[in-house]
């Protein structure tokens, strides 16, 4: 089960990160850290899934959301894990803004490995916007007086 997850999650990190994303616009310079960001599609038909606009939103939003935190998130959502996200990884969700969430959410269940069990993950992904946001507002400042 362990060896399933650490693949699952390395396969979002590829689709995300590769696959999804990747055009020569929008390309890191390749170092180790960030090589997954840098690589380019492995076909063209990867590049026709999502349009090039969407694809370089969802870029930007997973550069908010953090390499650190993007698979925590992924095994939450699509694996079912019962792992808690950590706070700061709640707080790069929540600046990111739910938008963006949805639509990372969107673009990984319209892969047809992830299309059957739709409902389920949007389930997930509400329950764990409802669960990081709660978390930041009840650690944030409250306003002034």
């Amino acid at each position: 089960m362990a060896s399933f997850c650490k693949v699952s999650v390395m396969a979002f990190v590829l689709l995300a990160s590769g696959a999804f994303l990747s055009s020569p616009a929008l390309a890191f310079e390749a170092n180790e850290q960030d090589f997954s960001l840098a690589s380019e599609p492995s076909s063209s038909s990867d590049q026709d899934i999502i349009p090039p606009a969407l694809r370089h939103y969802l870029f930007q939003c997973l550069k908010k959301l953090g390499e650190e935190c993007r698979p925590l998130f992924f095994a939450k959502i699509f694996i079912g894990e019962k792992n808690e996200i950590p706070t700061s990884c709640c707080q790069n969700l929540v600046q990111m803004g739910d938008k963006c969430h949805t639509a990372i959410t969107d673009a990984v269940i319209s892969r047809p490995e992830f299309s059957g069990n739709a409902t389920l993950f949007h389930t997930r992904s509400d329950e764990t916007w409802t669960t990081c946001s709660q978390l930041v507002e009840a650690i944030s400042p409250g306003p002034s007086s």
